[in-house]
């Protein structure tokens, strides 16, 4: 008394992978999967037993296949979702490109902000430096001043400075200051 087993497999048109309605994506639900069948009833005879063992392997054989079926319904899945997540970024094209013209228009604007604040920063501390190298030459200037041979000095070194092709404009500052005071 041999028990017959059967396995039902899914037709492909029984189970959609997906359809399309508006450009939203929508899948179906998946194939069901057999059962397991109960334990077998040994046969009596040689007959019956390499029937059996032809039987179980057609099985397996079977089992194998919509293991490799499912398997590839997987990966159509993920493909599908890849493919539709791509398609999505398509259509986000325009946004996407409208903020990435805005990072960069706000970058520009920061690095430009940037720039502005290190060149005050760096005016500011040429001020700062000229004005302590001021405080540090009145006194000397001063002395200099008294002194006509300082102001000598300083108009040889300049005569000296552009015939080098240097430039003056600091000496130039000094021996006018010294002449005026």
């Amino acid at each position: 008394m041999s028990r017959k087993t059967s396995i039902e497999i899914l037709s492909p048109q029984s189970s959609s992978a997906h359809s399309r309605k508006n450009s939203l994506v929508v899948v179906g639900a998946p194939p069901q999967v057999a059962t397991i069948p109960g334990p077998f009833n040994l046969p009596a005879t040689t007959w019956g037993a390499k029937r059996q063992a032809r039987h179980l392997t057609a099985l397996a054989e079977a089992t194998n296949a919509h293991s490799n079926f499912l398997r590839a319904r997987v990966d159509l899945a993920r493909s599908f979702i890849a493919a539709a997540r791509a398609i999505n970024e398509v259509g986000e094209l325009p946004e996407i490109c409208e903020s990435d013209t805005q990072i960069r228009r706000m970058q520009r604007e920061r690095d430009y902000v940037n720039a502005r604040r290190e060149l005050e920063e760096a005016r500011y501390g040429l001020y700062a430096t000229q004005d302590e190298v001021d405080k540090l030459r009145r006194p000397r200037m001063k002395k200099a001043s008294r002194n006509g041979v300082a102001i000598n000095a300083l108009m040889k070194s300049k005569i000296d400075m552009e015939a080098l092709g240097e430039d003056t404009t600091e000496l130039d500052r000094t021996l006018v200051a010294l002449q005026h005071e």
